[in-house]
């Protein structure tokens, strides 16, 4: 097979960012991310500099090159990138000149990419796709390397979590077959009969029915040859996009199905909300459009040129998602083992009666609901609180006090589900305002605070991880942070222990301790407010409140330090499909 020069590889990333790609330049870069996960990685990066890029107002300044730095990985090689990527700009420079035009950039930042590949860190060149793949699909924003294994696989690069299979038959192919829990990069995945269901790191569900034929091409795009799919599209994600070879699918805020046959045809039905159809030409461009309206359903039929109006019904559809969400599933011992361990107060979510969560120890508080918070679950076999999307008041609190005792271990213990990657806190204990410093840009500042952070970096607060805060002073601009190691990922139960032992913080995620951090001074006994699920029990002021969105189970809250082995015992009498790598 013929291979482009190297040196293509400037213009074609050069056209492709400055938005004028020629026919094949989609197809040339698509294939090279395929067959070369460090080349789609440098990419990525690529894709990380252009974003930041279009949010800069004036790009040539040095807290540029700052954030640059920032949002890419040190560890794995995205310090290098950085700096190589700084001098061959400058470089590029021309004497008392500005860095230029958007167009300048784009020509620079694609051929510094050029530059790192040629020195030998992805040694490569782009080569045409195979006829197979000619029908397109086209790239988008951010997709992945070829992969359908979750080893090696991390939210940055991956793009979907296996969720759930059902009776799944996989073509033969080589490698290993994805399993439950696996984390997914862009890739091609074929089953002659079952349901296969997939939660994007968007937060969009989709559901996929054999025999299917399909490729996840990027976080809010996939491709499909044949096949029964649907997708739920959460608020904030809308935009997702099923493409055929001559059509397409996108959602406006919706939940759709889509009929795919191996001769091209597709039928749509729109379930809720609004969706819109088109066919497309030879280069992905629509030639007619249709907007699909609740419960309506259209054929569209590329080699007739035709979308017609059509009268199908839903059960000619996937069904719907109710096992979507997986049920955390504890041994019989598990309620024991925590009570073993002596907490001050623990929380099953079994039930919510008269907006109250019962206390399993005796005599402990209740937790009260605010908001629209149900419990979900308990006829699975295992009740859990359910935190929805777009309800920013609802949290859960006591209604007394909390007393954080001077110089006493604290620990808290918990599991979570997130829907999608955000900022979002957990459980924190939230002091008086008054003993706040005066003047501070936040009042809500926790002397203890268990938090999710975003998938992107938007601070020096590492991305996609769990974050333990410890603040004394109570200063918004001191503290102690404690990062899991592995990344959390959403529609996936986590355990998280996070504890305060003596003059020093300690965090456990998935049953491994991160480390020993030194804690600050010994702050005095202090009364708090606990506060589960969002940032503050204020609920009149909406600003940076932090909700959560997700699921949390087994809350329980200690007045002394869990040993490691107690940590893992727990964590251990979970079911570990659940955790599948």
């Amino acid at each position: 097979m013929a291979e482009f020069a190297p040196t293509s590889i400037d213009a074609v990333l050069a056209r492709f960012l400055d938005g004028e790609p020629e026919p094949r330049d989609g197809e040339r870069l698509a294939s090279a991310m395929r067959e070369d996960p460090r080349f789609a990685q440098e990419v990525v990066r690529l894709l990380t500099v252009d974003d930041l890029l279009r949010q800069s107002a004036v790009p040539d300044d040095h807290a540029f090159l700052e954030s640059l730095k920032l949002r890419l990985d040190e560890g794995q090689g995205g310090g290098e990138f950085a700096e190589a990527f700084e001098r061959r700009l400058r470089a590029s420079q021309l004497p008392g000149s500005r860095w230029g035009s958007r167009r300048r950039w784009a020509g620079a930042i694609a051929a510094c990419v050029l530059t790192l590949l040629l020195g030998g860190l992805v040694l490569r060149a782009l080569k045409p796709r195979s006829p197979e793949h000619t029908g397109r699909p086209t790239v988008e924003r951010g997709p992945g390397p070829l992969a359908t294994s979750g080893r090696g696989v991390s939210p940055e690069s991956g793009l979907a979590m296996v969720v759930k299979l059902e009776g799944v038959l996989w073509e033969p192919r080589e490698g290993p077959h994805p399993s439950e829990g696996e984390l997914l990069a862009g890739g091609r995945l074929r089953f002659r009969a079952g349901r296969l269901t997939l939660s994007m790191l968007t937060g969009v569900a989709l559901v996929v029915e054999g025999p299917a034929d399909f490729e996840l091409v990027a976080p809010d795009r996939v491709f499909c040859r044949r096949g029964r799919l649907r997708a739920r599209v959460p608020k904030g994600a809308e935009g997702f996009v099923i493409a055929t070879r001559a059509s397409a699918v996108v959602d406006l805020g919706t939940e759709f199905a889509v009929n795919v046959e191996a001769d091209g045809r597709a039928q749509v039905m729109v379930f809720e909300g609004l969706a819109e159809v088109a066919l497309l030409d030879a280069e992905g461009s629509p030639t007619r459009t249709q907007l699909v309206a609740q419960s309506k359903s259209f054929d569209l039929d590329p080699g007739g040129d035709r979308i017609a109006e059509s009268v199908a019904r839903p059960e000619g559809f996937v069904s719907g998602f109710e096992n979507a969400v997986p049920t955390l599933v504890l041994t019989p011992g598990y309620a024991s083992a925590v009570m073993n361990s002596r907490p001050k107060g623990y929380w099953r979510f079994e039930s919510l009666s008269g907006g109250l969560v019962s206390n399993e120890v005796a005599g402990g508080p209740p937790l009260r609901a605010f908001g629209p918070i149900g419990v979900v679950g308990a006829r699975q076999g295992n009740g859990c609180a359910r935190f929805e999307t777009g309800v920013p008041d609802q949290f859960l609190g006591t209604d007394a006090l909390w007393e954080v005792a001077q110089g006493a271990d604290l620990a808290v213990e918990f599991w979570f589900m997130a829907d999608d990657f955000s900022h979002a806190s957990l459980v924190g204990f939230l002091p008086p305002g008054d003993l706040v410093v005066p003047g501070q840009v936040s009042r809500y500042v926790h002397s203890f605070l268990v938090e999710v952070t975003a998938r992107q970096r938007q601070s020096l607060n590492k991305p996609a991880s769990v974050r333990f805060l410890s603040r004394w002073p109570l200063d918004a601009t001191i503290g102690n942070n404690l990062f899991s190691a592995d990344v959390y990922v959403p529609r996936r139960w986590h355990h998280v222990v996070a504890q305060k032992n003596g003059d020093h913080m300690e965090l456990f995620f998935d049953g491994e301790s991160c480390r020993l951090v030194p804690a600050m001074a010994e702050p005095p006994t202090l009364a708090c407010r606990l506060v589960v699920g969002r940032r503050t029990t204020d609920t009149l002021d909406p600003s940076d409140i932090r909700p959560f969105v997700g699921r949390l189970d087994e809350l329980a809250i200690y007045d002394h330090r869990l040993s490691a082995d107690e940590v893992r015992l727990h964590f251990q009498l979970a079911a570990q499909k659940v955790f599948a790598p």
